[in-house]
This record gives structure tokens, C-alpha cells and sequence, in this order.
């Protein structure tokens, strides 16, 4: 079994030495020693954020981990795996079901790049794009947006970042791009929202110039619907914010 784990620093803009930095850690384990690059090979790859300097950071860091456990651990075993133990149980869930049925030949894989995207006073905003395909008709591939408040370390909610008319403001072009009359349920033409009422998705990215609302596959819509975008420039939607002085920042 092919092991590699490296820290690379990527320090953010804040530069005092008990400021909240970030760095970028790798943990990478493949089947006997196979290479992606050169074939059918199952293997693991996390790529995730760590915080460093002071206890936001760690509340940082336990949330990222959680969300590596949520997103890898496909038999929700759960309990408090590190994400090198979660990677060394997905080669051995891989080496389990290979000796429960010989004839099973498809590979394993799977890949979660995490990075900073953007960071000031009043948020940090974290992305994660995952890829992943453990047997079946087809894999698992979503984007996910984490959302810290700097000084705290609690994750950041709908709630948090916008008013109440943000959501009406959000339907109103849902059902325009989507095609659905206004008077008509927000499920008539196959969507999926859960008890027919219209809400914000799970993962929402902020960044200095534009706002993304992003609904993963099988969110709100089937499969072979994939997945939803949308895209707002921050000044369209500024009064629908609530981080009061966030663009005064650097």
C-alpha cells in the first residue's frame, strides 16, 4: 500500500504569528502500490485546509475533519476517525469487498481538493470539490462551501450571511432560469424541495466580488438533473448581506 502525506504553508494575508493562518495538508494512499497515473488503481486523496493559532482554529479544524468523515466514510461508521485513519479504512473496505466477491474487479477512488478561497476579518470562506466512486451505476461528485466566522471559528449558516428577503429574492430567479410559473408549486416541473417549499442549498461560497449558491446532485432534483448554480455579484445582492463593514476590508 503506496502512503504520502505533505504539509505545504500557505499562509493567508493576516501576518501576526498569533493571527489565524492557513496551511494545506495532503494524505494519499493507493491498493499495493498503484499508481492512478498509470491505469486502473484504487486509491484516496485528501487535500483539505488546517488552521493554525488559537481555539477558532480549532473549532476550524474539527469542523473540516467532520466534514472529511461525512463525505468519506460511506458505511457512516462514524465516531471520531482522523482523516488518516479514514483513508487507510476506505483501502480496507476496498480489500473486504474484493475477498467477499472475487469476480469484483471495478477500482475504488477517491479525491476531495479543500482550499482557502477567501479570508478576511469578518469571514473565511473554504471550498471543497469531491470526487468519488465506490462500485455502483455511476460515482459521487459535489462542490461543498464551508463558511467560518474568523474570530470565533463557528461555522457560518444561511442565517447568518443573509436576510430573511434574500431567500424571495433567490426564488423569484430560481423559478424564472427554471421555467416555473410563480403561481405554480416549486415542484410542478420535477424538482425536489422537501415539503414543496422553495430554500437556499446546503453550500453557499462567498467571495470578494460574487456570492454562489451551489445545490448538489440529488439535492433538490434527480440525478440526471446534476447539479444547480447560481451565481450573484456581490453588489446586486448587497443589501441582502449581513457582514456590516466586510468590504471596508483588504
Amino acid at each position: 500500500m503506496l502512503t504520502s502525506c505533505a504539509d505545504e504553508p500557505k499562509d493567508t494575508q493576516k501576518e501576526s504569528d498569533e493571527s489565524l493562518v492557513f496551511s494545506s495538508k495532503t494524505i494519499e494512499k493507493s491498493l499495493d502500490n498503484c499508481s492512478p497515473e498509470e491505469g486502473e488503481c484504487t486509491f484516496i486523496s485528501l487535500t483539505y485546509p488546517v488552521a493554525k493559532n488559537g481555539e477558532e482554529a480549532d473549532n476550524i479544524n474539527k469542523r473540516i475533519v467532520e466534514f472529511l468523515r461525512n463525505t468519506i466514510d460511506y458505511q457512516e461508521e462514524g465516531g471520531k476517525k482522523s482523516p488518516k485513519e479514514l483513508a487507510e479504512d476506505f483501502i480496507g473496505n476496498y480489500k473486504e469487498t474484493a475477498r467477499e466477491f472475487p469476480e469484483y474487479e471495478l477500482p475504488w477512488e477517491a479525491t476531495v481538493n479543500g482550499k482557502l478561497v477567501y479570508d478576511t476579518p469578518k469571514i473565511i470562506c473554504l471550498q471543497f470539490n469531491t470526487d468519488m466512486f465506490t462500485g455502483g451505476a455511476h460515482g459521487y461528485t459535489s462542490t461543498d462551501y464551508l463558511n467560518f466566522d474568523p474570530e470565533s471559528g463557528k461555522t457560518l449558516t444561511a442565517d447568518d450571511l443573509f436576510t430573511e428577503k434574500f431567500v424571495n429574492f433567490v426564488e423569484k430567479d430560481f423559478r424564472k432560469k427554471q421555467n416555473i410559473p410563480e403561481d405554480a408549486n416549486i415542484n410542478s416541473t420535477g424538482m425536489l424541495f422537501e415539503n414543496d417549499r422553495f430554500h437556499l442549498p446546503k453550500n453557499i461560497g462567498i467571495t470578494k466580488n460574487k456570492v454562489i449558491l451551489h445545490y448538489n446532485a440529488y439535492e433538490i432534483a434527480p440525478y440526471a438533473e446534476g447539479s444547480f448554480t447560481l451565481t450573484y455579484p456581490r453588489e446586486e445582492i448587497e443589501e441582502f448581506l449581513k457582514l456590516p463593514g466586510e468590504n471596508d476590508q483588504p
